[in-house]
């Protein structure tokens, strides 16, 4: 065993209280093959040694029950126990380390790692995941012949899917590509919510005047029962968003009603790519293995992952605060989500009960890239950016960037492992081809991650928070930077 003259942590490794007791947690992305290794239940005995060191005390006098520990030596052997002088040190907006080949970076994903050739632990996984020939298949992505196949057996209804419709690039492209090239029946469902920008809300409307024999429908929900939901939320879970789950809650009880086979979305492949491979094999340590899809049975679990409140059973997974989210928000918002709870309720009783199924166009095939598929949207339903935005990764919302900034602040003080969405999603996009490194570059500075946005200050004000106040309550003091217990 190598002997540490003054040991320290390594960098991002913390040891946290569980209720299952103390565990050593890495707010990060480590390299493969110790990419599953973010999380390590510890014996209380040496969590309390583990945080009495700062990095000064001399190895030699240490107590014996820490050093001969036999966990003691698998950490020095791991990297995460470290000679002081070895410990990382954060990265900063001009000084940082990015991957090679995508554009993830160690400065918006601190404790980021890289391989010697400068691959970044995502690529590496990217690359296990490829190999393994999985890549960025999709379990419910669906084919066109699939679309026709289902649409001629649609007796029972008026429609043959039902998508959920934003205005935005992803969900414009699903409109146009099922009801212009597939010419499918579709009831096409928006939820008007404040904060979706006016470029695609003409956008919406375009779409009305260029397929008059689509039928739209879209839904508000009053201002007061949004904006006492997104403060609540902010305080929860320390970002206000309430999009995209609310959109299941207040327009899948009526694809059931109108007895739709289909309920289509519009998140990208790429996007499910990170989740189901990626994230799949970093939570398992196993690749992911193929199987026969059971689309009832994946629509009942996304939808029992939308509609339960609770508290995720490992609370420093990857995922733990993205469940943390959606559990918030249903339960802020229970009236609204309670026929869906019913429905959810009765299709697990009755497995014979019909339910639309929720499936996503295989976008990585049918765009391209992203700019083949703009360029497209504008020749075929008109379709606008947003005023200066030259980013395509998202398009829809006002406050997009807000949500950047709230998960890269939490990110950066270590009070949350959830990996800030948009740089991973760009990184991806990157890898799969989809857009070059060079605009992929660009878009990230544009992103919401280098400067507090503008639109914050006109959220907060909308929402009744005073950042002036000595302390913000909850879990929106970690994006405000009014929390004294954050980490560095």
């Amino acid at each position: 065993m190598r002997t540490l003259q003054n040991p320290a942590l390594q960098y991002r490794w913390q040891v946290k209280e569980t209720n299952a007791g103390p565990q050593l947690v890495y707010f990060g992305l480590r390299n493969p093959p110790n990419h599953t290794r973010s999380i390590i239940p510890l014996p209380r005995e040496l969590a309390d040694r583990l945080l009495s060191l700062d990095g000064r005390t001399a190895g030699k006098d240490l107590p014996s029950d820490l050093t001969g520990h036999e966990m003691y030596a698998r950490l020095i052997e791991e990297g995460i126990m470290v000679e002081a002088h070895e410990v990382r040190q954060a990265s900063t907006r001009d000084n940082f380390r990015q991957c090679v080949r995508c554009v993830t970076n160690d400065y918006v994903l601190p404790g980021l790692e890289f391989d010697e050739n400068g691959l970044c632990a995502f690529c590496q996984c990217y690359e296990l995941a490829e190999r393994s020939g999985q890549g960025a298949i999709m379990q419910d992505g669906i084919t066109d012949e699939d679309l026709i196949q289902i649409s001629s057996e649609s007796t029972g209804s008026r429609f043959d899917a039902m998508i959920l419709y934003t205005g935005g690039k992803d969900s414009t492209y699903l409109l146009w590509y099922l009801a212009k090239k597939l010419k499918l029946r579709l009831l096409v469902a928006s939820w008007n919510m404040p904060y979706t920008n006016e470029t695609s809300r003409e956008n919406m409307r375009r779409a009305m005047r260029i397929l008059p024999n689509v039928e739209f429908v879209d839904r508000t929900l009053p201002w007061s029962m949004i904006r006492q939901a997104m403060r609540d939320q902010f305080e929860r879970v320390g970002w206000p968003c309430l999009c995209p789950t609310v959109a299941h809650a207040l327009f899948y009880p009526l694809a059931v009603q109108e007895n739709i086979p289909l309920v289509m979305h519009g998140v990208e492949e790429v996007q499910l790519a990170v989740m189901n491979y990626v994230m799949s094999e970093i939570k398992s340590g196993q690749p992911h293995k193929e199987r026969v899809p059971d689309h009832r049975a994946d629509t009942l679990n996304f939808l029992r992952m939308v509609t339960t409140v609770s508290e995720p059973p490992q609370p420093y997974s990857l995922t733990a605060d993205l469940s943390r989210h959606m559990s918030s928000v249903s339960e802020l918002l229970a009236p609204v989500y309670k026929p869906l709870n019913n429905i959810v309720a009765r299709a697990e009783s009755d497995p014979g009960m019909p339910i639309p199924i929720l499936r996503r166009l295989k976008s990585n095939t049918a765009y391209g890239s992203w700019a083949k598929a703009v360029e497209l949207m504008k020749q075929e339903m008109d379709w606008q950016m947003p005023p200066g935005q030259k980013g395509l990764l998202h398009t829809s919302c006002r406050i997009e960037k807000v949500k950047d900034y709230c998960q890269f602040k939490r990110f950066q003080s270590a009070g949350s492992t959830f990996l800030p969405q948009a740089v991973v999603e760009l990184g991806a996009g990157v890898y799969f081809k989809l857009l070059s490194r060079v605009d992929a570059l660009e878009e990230l500075q544009e992103s919401g991650y280098y400067n507090e946005p503008q639109v914050l200050s006109e959220l907060t004000r909308d929402l009744g928070i005073d950042r002036d106040q000595g302390q913000v309550p909850g879990e929106m003091a970690w994006t405000l930077g009014k929390c004294t217990g954050c980490s560095p």
